[in-house]
């Protein structure tokens, strides 16, 4: 009798349990305005190999869905864009039916390229993100983060103060070839 429970507390336990899948999902954005961003291209890589990509619309939009037990880098450019990427780490116990779907938003913002910085730093990851399939948790890598978190927050600061001294440059000459006419 008490084997009999058991196994049929087993089999409802089995039964009632939840996999979940990963959609990767948000907006592109230009880095100094905060616009969202059209025509960048946004691809996919499943564990070295191209597996999708598109480019962003109108809204700035992407949205891709991840299969379990696999690690992925999303790559973000475009034509005179500082490439970036993130990665996602899907490996982890799956039960068989992955029913739901978690959705894990980022957003990234892109920079103009320049050679004025060297902005080759952002060939590595911005961040890194671990997914459970079978509990559906999301966690962001936090040490990586704190470990490029003082470069990046460098870089963009002197990034900041170039672009915005190129435009005030920009709009005195304006001004003077105005004054000539």
């Amino acid at each position: 009798m008490m084997k009999a429970l058991i196994t049929a507390a087993l089999v409802g336990m089995q039964l009632s349990v939840t996999a979940f899948s990963l959609r990767v999902n948000g907006v592109v954005t230009d880095y100094l305005t905060g616009a969202t961003m059209d025509h960048v291209l946004v691809r996919v890589y499943q564990n070295g190999s191209k597996v999708a990509g598109e480019e962003t619309g109108a809204l700035g939009h992407y949205a891709f869905e991840l299969e379990n037990n696999a690690e992925y880098v999303i790559r973000f450019s475009g034509p005179g864009l500082v490439t970036k990427c993130f990665t996602v780490d899907t490996h982890g116990l799956v039960w068989e039916g992955a029913d739901k779907t978690k959705e894990l938003w980022v957003e990234m913002t892109m920079l103009e390229r320049t050679t004025s910085i060297d902005l080759s730093f952002f060939d590595m990851p911005m961040g890194r993100a671990y997914f459970e399939p079978a509990t559906g948790l999301v966690s962001w890598d936090t040490d990586y983060d704190r470990k490029v978190r003082p470069q990046v927050e460098a870089i963009m600061s002197q990034y900041q103060r170039m672009m915005t001294a190129q435009a005030s440059t920009s709009r005195v000459e304006d001004a003077k070839a105005l004054d000539r006419r």
